[in-house]
């Protein structure tokens, strides 16, 4: 069972090594926090005022959450780091992020793909967040409506989607 078990949360890329999907473990807070900071910056920092920014850089938000939350994360792990995360309350998936440096390795894939077999059918993302909403929508994820919202203080619109049933 345990072999099975290992060999469900192993993906091949092509021409890249093993991707390993588990459960986080406290050692992966910090790496987790890193990479969502950076995830953090890449992606929403160009949204928001400096403000924003600044108030992200002083708080850390993103280190708190994984303070908070890593023993319902599952991480992606290469080569023995930190490359990518997931945190579904079903059938809510809280957030999904991959590392900076490993977007479009098909890592982002090999999550999705396992946290809509264990059950994720609803999640928001930003408006501006166009990469991750045409993501969702290439495997079937639909806008179910959409709300205003702010991140760290600058105004956003969030997108609210669902899996669509097949």
């Amino acid at each position: 069972m345990k072999r099975q078990q290992a060999a469900i949360n192993r993906f091949m890329g092509e021409g890249m090594a093993d991707i390993v999907i588990r459960k986080a473990v406290a050692a992966d807070i910090l790496p987790l926090g890193n990479m969502l900071e950076q995830s953090w910056f890449a992606h929403w920092g160009p949204h928001v005022s400096a403000e924003s920014r600044a108030r992200f850089v002083r708080e850390h938000p993103a280190r708190g959450y994984a303070q908070a939350c890593w023993q319902d994360i599952m991480v992606a792990e290469l080569n023995g780091a930190v490359v990518g995360m997931y945190h579904l309350d079903r059938p809510y998936l809280h957030s999904i992020h991959v590392a900076v440096d490993h977007i479009g390795s098909g890592i982002g894939r090999a999550m999705m793909t396992r946290a809509e077999g264990e059950g994720a059918r609803r999640l928001e993302v930003r408006a501006f967040n166009e990469r991750a909403r045409h993501f969702y929508e290439r495997r079937g994820w639909l806008a179910m409506g959409q709300k205003d919202d702010t991140e760290m203080g600058t105004p956003v619109v969030t997108i609210q989607m669902a899996l669509a049933e097949a």
